[in-house]
Formats: C-alpha cells, sequence, structure tokens
C-alpha cells in the first residue's frame, strides 16, 4: 500500500515581513509490515536504546499513547522512529535525514500517517 507522507521541502526565514515561509510537499512511500521493518528497527538500534524492546512491542506501546491521548511534541520523535520503520521508499533518506523532513507544522497530518499505518500494521499481525 502507497501512501503521501507530508513532508517540509523548504523553510525559510523572509527578511522583510519577519515571517517563517513552510513550504510542504509529499513523499510516496509503502507501507511495510514484513520482517523488514524489524531488520530496520534493529539496524537502527532503536531497540538496544530502549532497553532492548522488539518493534512489536515498540508498535504495541506508540499505539496505547495514540489511543490515550493525542501526542504531544516530546513524542512526536518516538513515532517517527516507528513510522520509519515501517515505510520503504527508494527516496528515503537516513533516519536522521528523514527527521529534517518534518516540522511541527505539519505534526498533525504525520500523525494521521502513522494511524494509517498502524491500522495496517494491526490488520497484518491479525492475519498471522
Amino acid at each position: 500500500m502507497i501512501i503521501k507522507l507530508p513532508i517540509v521541502t523548504k523553510k525559510e526565514f523572509n527578511e522583510e515581513t519577519q515571517e517563517l515561509i513552510v513550504e510542504k510537499g509529499t513523499l510516496d512511500v509503502e507501507i511495510d509490515t514484513s520482517f523488514k521493518a524489524h531488520l530496520k528497527w534493529e539496524e537502527q538500534g532503536f531497540g538496544q536504546a530502549l532497553g532492548g524492546i522488539d518493534l512489536r512491542t515498540y508498535t504495541e506501546r506508540v499505539q496505547a499513547i495514540l489511543d490515550s491521548k493525542n501526542p504531544g511534541k516530546l513524542e512526536l520523535l518516538s513515532l517517527l522512529k516507528l513510522l520509519y520503520c515501517y515505510i520503504n521508499s527508494t527516496k528515503l533518506p537516513t533516519f536522521k535525514d528523514f527527521l529534517g523532513l518534518f516540522d511541527i507544522e505539519i505534526a498533525e497530518e504525520v500523525l494521521e500517517k502513522i494511524r494509517v499505518v498502524l491500522e495496517q500494521v494491526g490488520k497484518s499481525a491479525t492475519k498471522n
């Protein structure tokens, strides 16, 4: 399944108007619920940094965050880690560069896409 991930394509401060101008775009990505997502989780070292948890456990934690409340800015990084593991694209940069594609101005749009991805992950898990 291909989704259009909202991204920030350009940020520029206009000296004359004293305003920050944010240009938005999209990046086509494929939702990947295969073992490649788990491998990506391990390769990035996310689980090790979080005390050795696996992607499935982390997915359950993130789902609980999304179900219980509207995530704040601090939780957005956690959500982006999860999103990064469950998507694929030939244009997908490193995780560090991936983070640079987002900004708080598009946080709600990104959260909606994360919900879509988790819905697909849930459907995949119930099949197995």
